[in-house]
């Protein structure tokens, strides 16, 4: 038997694992990704903070403080950027939160450079056309 014919069934195999091994690492990452940036969602709206982000300016403080009076919660996560991104940096996940009252604040997130917490690179509110915010009031 050639040595070839053994050598070369074994690197197959071992490229095929390798490549496997990648593909499932990737997977994990985006998972964790995507648990990461709802915990974070969530905490914003529990609390107004969260111990998974490096800091919070004051003006977003004060603005998720009126935001969640009204019983806010998380609408979307997504992982990426968006196409043509608002603000500095490049972000790994984006979320929106929504109330009651259909006022909608959209927030991207980017790495800091503490492994353990993220930074929030831009944020926005958003109103949506023929959302609560901007439907009439009900007549009694």
């Amino acid at each position: 038997m050639n040595k070839w014919q053994i050598i070369c069934p074994l690197a197959a195999i071992g490229l095929v694992v390798i490549a496997f091994g990648v593909m499932h690492e990737r997977n994990e990452q985006r998972g964790f990704m995507s648990v990461a940036t709802r915990s974070v969602a969530e905490d914003l709206v529990h609390m107004t903070n969260s111990d998974h982000l490096a800091t919070i300016e004051p003006q977003l403080h004060s603005t998720l403080s009126e935001f969640v009076a009204s019983t806010g919660f998380v609408a979307e996560v997504r992982l990426g950027d968006d196409q043509q991104p608002s603000g500095g940096g490049r972000a790994c996940s984006r979320f929106v939160l929504t109330n009651r009252l259909g006022h909608v604040l959209a927030a991207r997130l980017g790495r800091d450079p503490d492994p353990r917490v993220f930074r929030i690179l831009s944020y926005k509110i958003i109103t949506e056309p023929g959302g609560a915010a901007n439907a009439a009031p009900p007549y009694r």
